[in-house]
């Protein structure tokens, strides 16, 4: 979908929390500043604060500080077993899987392709999204649940969708 002007299917801007996280378009509350890989940094630096303890392995990982923690850091400390690291992954899912429910009210779709780099954590972000979208899903419509499948390309589908916009445009 492009749109009128070229610019349709900016999903990660639809509001999801009203008044909430200041977002880079100029906007407050899109769903990108909860379901993205900068999100999930944002959760675990929050978290390592709260819960220095148990953020062992995750504060290791950087420099010792929460501000320290990268996105890397977070998923290598979620598959060592940091509790924070985990959770933290827990939420941002969650709020993945929340927005996912509300595109399949929207748009019916039979699967939705997780990319970007968040996407290489795999079953730590997308078992809390599919959760959450299976639980948000009107299933009193019959409407199947979308599969929730990892883009092929990773990190690079961004980059060659845009590749093949420019080699197919009018």
């Amino acid at each position: 979908m492009r749109g009128a002007h070229g610019i349709a299917a900016e999903i990660g801007h639809f509001n999801a929390v009203p008044d909430g996280r200041p977002c880079g378009c100029g906007r407050q509350g899109c769903w990108e500043q909860y379901a993205s890989g900068n999100a999930l940094v944002r959760e675990a630096r929050r978290l390592a604060a709260e819960r220095r303890p148990e953020a062992g392995t995750l504060l290791a990982l950087g420099d010792g500080t929460p501000e320290g923690v990268e996105g890397g850091h977070v998923t290598a400390a979620a598959h060592a077993g940091d509790p924070v690291a985990i959770d933290a992954f827990g939420i941002v899912g969650t709020w993945l899987g929340r927005g996912l429910a509300d595109l399949t009210a929207i748009v019916d779709p039979e699967a939705f392709i997780i990319g970007g780099g968040v996407s290489e954590a795999g079953d730590l972000l997308l078992s809390a999204a599919q959760r959450t979208l299976t639980e948000k899903v009107d299933t009193g419509t019959k409407r199947p649940i979308p599969k929730m499948l990892l883009a092929q390309l990773g990190n690079d589908a961004g980059i060659v969708g845009a590749a093949d916009l420019v080699r197919y445009s009018d």
